[in-house]
Protein backbone atom coordinates (compact mmCIF):
# COMPACT_ATOMS: atom_id res chain seq x y z
CA UNK A 1 0.00 0.00 0.00
CA UNK A 2 0.92 3.75 -0.59
CA UNK A 3 1.94 6.06 2.13
CA UNK A 4 -0.66 8.33 2.97
CA UNK A 5 -0.43 12.06 1.00
CA UNK A 6 -2.40 13.79 3.93
CA UNK A 7 -2.19 12.19 7.36
CA UNK A 8 -3.60 14.19 10.30
CA UNK A 9 -3.05 12.54 13.72
CA UNK A 10 -4.74 13.34 17.48
CA UNK A 11 -6.43 16.67 15.70
CA UNK A 12 -8.12 18.55 18.14
CA UNK A 13 -9.29 22.31 17.98
CA UNK A 14 -10.95 24.55 20.75
CA UNK A 15 -12.70 28.21 19.59
CA UNK A 16 -12.43 30.31 22.65
CA UNK A 17 -10.31 28.02 24.81
CA UNK A 18 -10.04 28.31 28.69
CA UNK A 19 -13.76 30.55 28.56
CA UNK A 20 -16.50 29.88 29.51
CA UNK A 21 -17.72 30.04 25.90
CA UNK A 22 -15.01 27.61 24.70
CA UNK A 23 -16.31 24.88 21.72
CA UNK A 24 -14.42 22.35 21.45
CA UNK A 25 -14.73 21.71 17.47
CA UNK A 26 -12.30 18.42 16.99
CA UNK A 27 -10.67 15.86 19.67
CA UNK A 28 -8.27 13.31 18.72
CA UNK A 29 -9.16 12.86 15.20
CA UNK A 30 -7.16 10.73 13.16
CA UNK A 31 -7.53 10.85 9.09
CA UNK A 32 -5.78 9.28 6.41
CA UNK A 33 -6.03 9.39 2.92
CA UNK A 34 -4.10 7.51 0.23
CA UNK A 35 -2.95 8.71 -3.06
CA UNK A 36 -5.56 8.99 -5.74
CA UNK A 37 -8.27 7.82 -2.62
CA UNK A 38 -11.39 10.02 -3.04
CA UNK A 39 -12.95 10.85 0.67
CA UNK A 40 -15.73 12.85 1.41
CA UNK A 41 -16.56 15.01 4.60
CA UNK A 42 -20.49 14.36 5.89
CA UNK A 43 -21.56 15.69 8.95
CA UNK A 44 -24.54 18.19 9.86
CA UNK A 45 -23.54 22.15 9.96
CA UNK A 46 -21.29 22.99 12.50
CA UNK A 47 -19.57 19.19 13.39
CA UNK A 48 -16.04 20.65 12.20
CA UNK A 49 -16.10 19.76 8.84
CA UNK A 50 -14.32 23.06 7.52
CA UNK A 51 -12.05 23.39 10.47
CA UNK A 52 -10.49 19.97 10.01
CA UNK A 53 -10.27 21.05 6.11
CA UNK A 54 -8.35 24.46 7.17
CA UNK A 55 -6.02 22.50 9.27
CA UNK A 56 -5.55 19.52 6.66
CA UNK A 57 -4.52 22.12 4.24
CA UNK A 58 -2.49 24.52 6.34
CA UNK A 59 -5.17 27.07 6.33
CA UNK A 60 -5.36 26.82 10.36
CA UNK A 61 -3.28 25.22 13.47
CA UNK A 62 -4.78 22.71 15.81
CA UNK A 63 -4.25 23.08 18.94
CA UNK A 64 -2.55 19.44 19.68
CA UNK A 65 -1.80 16.33 17.22
CA UNK A 66 0.00 16.43 13.80
CA UNK A 67 -0.40 16.99 10.21
CA UNK A 68 1.71 15.21 7.52
CA UNK A 69 1.28 16.20 3.96
CA UNK A 70 3.48 13.51 1.43
CA UNK A 71 5.84 12.28 5.02
CA UNK A 72 6.25 15.55 5.66
CA UNK A 73 5.45 16.50 9.42
CA UNK A 74 4.22 20.38 9.31
CA UNK A 75 3.34 20.92 12.47
CA UNK A 76 4.78 23.42 14.12
CA UNK A 77 6.52 24.64 11.37
CA UNK A 78 6.24 28.95 10.14
CA UNK A 79 4.04 30.15 8.44
CA UNK A 80 6.20 30.82 5.17
CA UNK A 81 6.70 26.91 5.22
CA UNK A 82 3.00 26.02 5.24
CA UNK A 83 2.50 28.92 2.60
CA UNK A 84 5.16 26.80 0.38
CA UNK A 85 3.82 23.50 0.84
CA UNK A 86 -0.11 24.87 0.10
CA UNK A 87 1.53 26.13 -3.12
CA UNK A 88 3.21 23.73 -4.42
CA UNK A 89 0.94 20.30 -2.67
CA UNK A 90 -2.68 21.47 -1.39
CA UNK A 91 -5.42 22.71 -3.50
CA UNK A 92 -8.75 22.93 -2.47
CA UNK A 93 -12.20 22.99 -4.36
CA UNK A 94 -14.43 24.81 -2.87
CA UNK A 95 -18.11 24.42 -2.60
CA UNK A 96 -19.34 27.43 -3.84
CA UNK A 97 -16.70 28.24 -6.24
CA UNK A 98 -14.27 31.23 -5.56
CA UNK A 99 -13.15 31.88 -9.43
CA UNK A 100 -12.49 35.39 -11.14
CA UNK A 101 -15.99 35.55 -12.87
CA UNK A 102 -14.42 38.31 -15.56
CA UNK A 103 -11.48 35.59 -16.11
CA UNK A 104 -12.09 32.22 -18.47
CA UNK A 105 -11.49 28.45 -16.74
CA UNK A 106 -7.72 28.82 -18.21
CA UNK A 107 -6.93 32.14 -16.54
CA UNK A 108 -8.67 31.21 -13.23
CA UNK A 109 -6.28 28.13 -13.04
CA UNK A 110 -2.91 30.33 -14.27
CA UNK A 111 -3.19 33.26 -12.12
CA UNK A 112 -2.48 31.45 -8.57
CA UNK A 113 0.90 29.49 -10.74
CA UNK A 114 1.96 33.20 -11.99
CA UNK A 115 1.80 34.47 -8.05
CA UNK A 116 4.04 31.67 -7.41
CA UNK A 117 6.44 32.45 -9.92
CA UNK A 118 6.08 29.87 -12.52
CA UNK A 119 6.23 30.97 -16.09
CA UNK A 120 3.46 31.97 -17.97
CA UNK A 121 3.79 29.08 -21.06
CA UNK A 122 4.59 26.77 -18.24
CA UNK A 123 1.31 27.85 -16.26
CA UNK A 124 -0.96 27.51 -19.39
CA UNK A 125 0.34 24.28 -20.57
CA UNK A 126 -0.32 23.17 -16.80
CA UNK A 127 -3.51 24.68 -16.80
CA UNK A 128 -4.80 23.07 -20.24
CA UNK A 129 -3.70 19.42 -18.95
CA UNK A 130 -5.83 20.09 -15.89
CA UNK A 131 -8.58 21.07 -17.94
Amino acid sequence: MNDPVLRLSAISKAYNPGAPNEVQVLRGIDLAVAPGEVVALVAPSGAGKSTLLHIAGLLDTADSGTVEIAGDDLTGQSDRRRTAVRRADVGFIYQFHHLLPEFTALENIVLPQLANGVARKTAEARGRELL
